[in-house]
């Protein structure tokens, strides 16, 4: 039995960056001596994440019994796709990392206001293609790009709140939002 070294390539490629991503948010979750963390969370932001969360729906509803078959465009958009999230999931948490209670304006976030949130549509895209989700994997883009956009109208009437002019400023700098020439 032959095996297609491509969708090789493009399984191992997004199991691998789901695993960086995940002891990447664990390890930046742990707090860094004398960093405060804020627990609490709003009603929107929780509501946001939610719809985030539910942009998966569609795309674990179009699994069936069998064995996942990605064409090999799909399977070329994994490879890419897939990275590309752990790239902009890194970047943004290390951007971070260095700024305790101050607005970051640097690295990741001198390009965009909300990195994280590329990355996380990066791994809905690589995980849609993964499984052919076919024109579900539209719906599942629209649902996280609701929940996206109520998270940060809430997290930047909160940075407006917290750093006023400073907050302002980097808005007027930094035009992109998460999607690089859309939003």
């Amino acid at each position: 039995m032959s095996t297609d070294p491509l969708r090789v390539a493009a399984f191992l490629t997004y199991l691998f960056a789901w695993l960086v991503l995940a002891v990447a948010a664990l390890i930046y979750a742990i707090p860094s001596r004398g960093a405060a963390r804020n627990p609490s969370i709003s009603l929107p932001a929780l509501i946001g994440t939610v719809i985030q969360l539910c942009a998966l729906l569609p795309v674990v509803l179009t699994l069936n019994d069998g064995p996942l078959r990605p064409v090999p465009v799909e399977q070329a958009a994994t490879i890419l796709f897939a990275p590309l999230a752990v790239f902009f999931f890194l970047w943004a948490q290390r951007s971070a990392s260095k700024h305790t209670g101050t607005l970051v304006t640097t690295g990741a976030y001198r390009r965009l206001r909300h990195p994280i949130y590329l990355a996380f549509g990066c791994m809905l895209l690589a995980s849609g293609l993964i499984v052919s989700a076919g024109l579900w994997l539209l719906l599942a883009v629209l649902i996280y790009m609701i929940g996206t956009e109520i998270r940060i109208h809430d997290e930047e009437a909160e940075l407006t709140r917290r750093f006023a002019e400073e907050h302002a400023a980097y808005v007027r700098r930094t035009r992109w939002r998460y999607l690089p020439g859309l939003r």
